[in-house]
């Protein structure tokens, strides 16, 4: 008996990781290409970024629309947060929201324009 309830909390471990695991790891690989990607949008309008942003989470199945991505500005900054929940189901029949939230600080320096010699 003992060692069938150490089964089935074992079961319930290995349940919740291969539920939790996938999503988590998609949103990681997001986020850092996010902030990879980031860096080259500084010419482009709010809803371009916007845009891109969308594009790059179905890239890597993380589901966001338009409404989850909040893009500011600074002088030299490009702030892009995202934030959505997304159900996981730990114990079987049970789902709970995750809350998945990347706050991403990119640089948009331009280079010097360097003068040509006449």
């Amino acid at each position: 008996m003992k060692t069938l309830f150490k089964l089935a909390i074992a079961l319930l471990v290995v349940h919740a990781l291969v539920r939790f695991v996938p999503p988590y790891w998609n949103f990681t690989q997001f986020r850092s290409a996010l902030k990879e990607r980031a860096t080259e949008w500084h010419q482009q309008s709010d809803a371009g970024v916007v845009q891109e942003v969308v594009n790059l989470a179905a890239h890597f199945d993380v589901p966001i629309t338009a409404e989850n991505v909040r893009v500011r500005r600074d002088v030299d900054h490009l702030y892009i947060d995202v934030s959505y929940k997304a159900p996981i189901e730990f114990i079987p029949g049970s789902k709970h929201d995750w809350k998945f939230d990347a706050s991403i600080d990119a640089w948009t320096l331009k280079p010097p324009v360097i003068p040509r010699a006449p």
